[in-house]
């Protein structure tokens, strides 16, 4: 009888050092850089309330052209900081996938940051990864 207890403890306390093992585990985050290179006008559209801004372009990984972009920022008069919340969608050239991403810019320092939002079934892995860079390269982590 006393073995059968000592064989049961035994295999809990190895079922512990397995379970503690497993969420210890380090994670490692992969990540990619993309490239904008805006082609067409930055348009400013002032209202009441504030300043739309919209621009497009191509997108590029590495020097291949992979996609567009359409990006449109906010900005509140009433909120005293330089900063305009983002959003931006890349589609890619087949045309059936795209990701977006929602965030903030900085008109102080250029740089933008946020998360990815929505994303085609094509590009699902991406969901909940994080972007941060500038108006010409943003670097997805996930």
């Amino acid at each position: 009888m006393k073995s059968i207890r000592l064989i049961n403890r035994v295999k809990i306390s190895m079922l512990g050092i397995v379970l503690l093992g497993f969420f210890a585990m380090p994670s490692f985050a992969a990540s990619f850089t993309l490239n904008l290179v805006r082609t067409g006008n930055l348009t400013n559209v002032d209202d009441a309330e504030g300043r739309w801004q919209f621009s497009g372009g191509e997108v590029y990984l590495g020097k291949s052209l992979i996609g567009y972009f359409v990006s449109k920022k906010r900005v509140s008069f009433a909120v005293p900081l330089n900063k305009a919340a983002l959003e931006t969608t890349i589609i890619l050239k087949s045309g059936d996938n795209n990701i977006t991403f929602q965030g903030e810019h900085s008109f102080d320092t250029g740089k933008q940051e946020g998360a990815v939002s929505a994303a085609s079934a094509g590009l699902s892995g991406f969901r909940d990864a994080t972007v941060s860079g500038s108006n010409s390269a943003l670097t997805f982590t996930y």
